[in-house]
C-alpha cells in the first residue's frame, strides 16, 4: 500500500508539468469533494424520484414556487458574507466566522419582516397555504442563512473532509424529513415545515460543532465584514435573478409547468454544482497567489474547463434517457429539456474559475461589473423568452446565459490584466 501511494504521488507530480497545477493538492482535496458530491447527489436523486412519483405535479410545482419566493427574499440577507469569510479564513483571520454570524443575525431582521409582510399579503388575498408557508419560513430562513457560514469557514481552513461529511449528513437529514412529509401527508404546508426544521436544525448544530472543534477567536474582522457587504451589494439582485425564471413560468404558464421545468433541471443543476465545486478548493490557494501567477495559466484553465464540461454534457445526454425512463417515468416530457440544459455544463467550470480568481483578489469593481451585467441579461432573457416561449424559452435562456456569462467574465479579467 505504501509503495502504491508513492507511485500515485510520483505520477501526480509528473503530470503537473502538463496541467500546470498542484495535482497532489487537487487529488487529496478533490477526493473528499467528489465523495461528498456523489453522496449528496444520490440522496438528492432519491428525493427527486419521490417527488416525481408520489406528489401530484400541481403540489410539487407549488412547493418549488414557495421555495423560489423564499430564495428571492434572500435579497434581504448578506449573501456575500460566506465568500468573504472563506477569503478571510484562507489568509488567517479566523475571527471572521463569529463576527460575521453575529452581524448577519442583526441584518436578518429585514428578511423576517419581508417574509411576514408577504405572508400577510397572501393571507389577505385568501391564499392561506402560501401565507402560512411564508410565516413558517420567516422564523427559519434568517437563522439558517447566518449559521450556514460554518461551511465557508471550513473551506477556508481547507477542512474539505469534514465539510463534505457534514454536507452529506445535512442533505440526508433534509431528504429524510421531506420524504417523511410526502409519505405521511403530502400537504404543501407540511413539506415546508419539514424543510424549515431540517435545514435550520442541521446548520445550527454544525455551526455549534465547528465552534467547539476549532474555537475560532471572537476578535475583530472589519475587513471581512466590509468585503462581505461589498459582495452583497455587487450581487444584490442575484437572489432575484436565480429564481425569476420559476416565478415567470408559474405566473404565465402554471405550477404544473414549473414542476416539469424543475424536474428537467434537477440533475443538470446538481451536475453543474458538482463541476463548479472542483474549482472551489482552489480558493485558499488563489488567495495566496498574485494576479501575474494566475494569469500565466489563465487560458489553459479555460480550455481545460471547456473540455471537462463537454465530456460531462455528452455523458449526461447519453445517460439521461435511462434515468428518466426508470426513475422519472411520469416526467418523460422533461427529458428533452433536461438534455438541452446539459449544454450549460460546458461553461460551468470556466465561469466558476474566473469568479473565484476575482474574489480571491478582492476585485470588487470587476465582480460588480461582471455580476450586474450578467444579472441584467438574465432577467431580460428570462422575461422575454420565458413569457413568449414558456419552458423551451427558459431552457434556451439558461444555456445562452451560461455562454454569455463566461464571455463577460473573460472580458472582465482581461480588462484588469491589460
Amino acid at each position: 500500500m505504501h509503495s502504491l501511494r508513492n507511485k500515485a504521488y510520483d505520477a501526480l507530480r509528473w503530470s503537473e508539468k502538463y496541467v500546470q497545477a498542484d495535482m497532489v493538492y487537487i487529488a487529496k482535496n478533490n477526493f473528499w469533494q467528489i465523495l461528498g458530491q456523489i453522496a449528496t447527489s444520490f440522496i438528492s436523486l432519491a428525493l427527486t424520484v419521490v417527488f416525481a412519483n408520489y406528489l401530484p405535479k400541481e403540489t410539487y410545482g407549488l412547493y418549488r414556487y414557495i421555495l423560489s419566493i423564499a430564495s428571492i427574499l434572500g435579497v434581504f440577507t448578506l449573501t456575500g458574507m460566506n465568500q468573504a469569510v472563506n477569503q478571510a479564513v484562507a489568509v488567517g483571520n479566523e475571527s471572521a466566522l463569529r463576527v460575521s454570524v453575529r452581524y448577519q443575525l442583526k441584518w436578518s431582521v429585514l428578511q423576517f419582516i419581508a417574509f411576514s409582510l408577504l405572508g400577510l399579503y397572501y393571507f389577505s388575498n385568501g391564499n392561506g397555504t402560501l401565507a402560512v408557508s411564508l410565516w413558517i419560513l420567516s422564523a427559519s430562513s434568517p437563522l439558517t442563512a447566518a449559521f450556514n457560514t460554518y461551511g465557508a469557514y471550513l473551506a477556508g481552513k481547507k477542512e474539505f473532509r469534514l465539510s463534505n461529511v457534514l454536507s452529506i449528513i445535512s442533505t440526508a437529514t433534509y431528504a429524510g424529513s421531506i420524504m417523511s412529509a410526502v409519505f405521511l401527508n403530502g400537504n404543501v404546508i407540511w413539506l415546508i415545515v419539514a424543510y424549515a426544521l431540517s435545514t435550520l436544525g442541521s446548520t445550527s448544530i454544525f455551526y455549534i460543532l465547528t465552534l467547539r472543534k476549532f474555537k475560532p477567536p471572537a476578535g475583530e474582522a472589519r475587513e471581512a465584514l466590509k468585503y462581505g457587504r461589498e459582495l452583497t451589494f455587487i450581487d444584490l439582485i442575484a437572489p432575484i435573478t436565480s429564481q425569476i425564471d420559476k416565478i415567470i413560468l408559474t405566473h404565465f404558464w402554471g405550477a404544473t409547468q414549473l414542476a416539469i421545468y424543475s424536474l428537467a433541471m434537477a440533475v443538470p443543476d446538481k451536475a453543474s454544482i458538482f463541476i463548479k465545486n472542483w474549482v472551489n478548493i482552489g480558493m485558499p490557494k488563489f488567495a495566496s497567489k498574485t494576479p501575474e501567477e494566475m494569469d500565466r495559466v489563465f487560458y489553459t484553465r479555460i480550455f481545460q474547463g471547456l473540455i471537462i464540461g463537454t465530456i460531462c454534457a455528452i455523458g449526461y445526454v447519453a445517460l439521461s434517457p435511462y434515468l428518466f425512463k426508470y426513475l422519472l417515468p411520469k416526467y418523460l416530457d422533461a427529458l428533452f429539456y433536461s438534455q438541452l440544459l446539459s449544454i450549460s455544463f460546458i461553461f460551468a467550470m470556466p465561469n466558476r474559475y474566473i469568479g473565484i480568481m476575482m474574489a480571491s483578489q478582492k476585485l470588487s469593481r470587476l465582480i460588480f461589473f461582471s455580476g450586474m451585467t450578467q444579472n441584467v441579461i438574465r432577467i431580460l432573457s428570462y422575461a422575454t423568452l420565458g413569457i413568449l416561449g414558456g419552458l423551451m424559452g427558459l431552457v434556451a435562456a439558461q444555456v445562452l446565459n451560461s455562454l454569455v456569462g463566461m464571455i463577460i467574465n473573460i472580458i472582465a479579467w482581461r480588462s484588469f490584466r491589460d
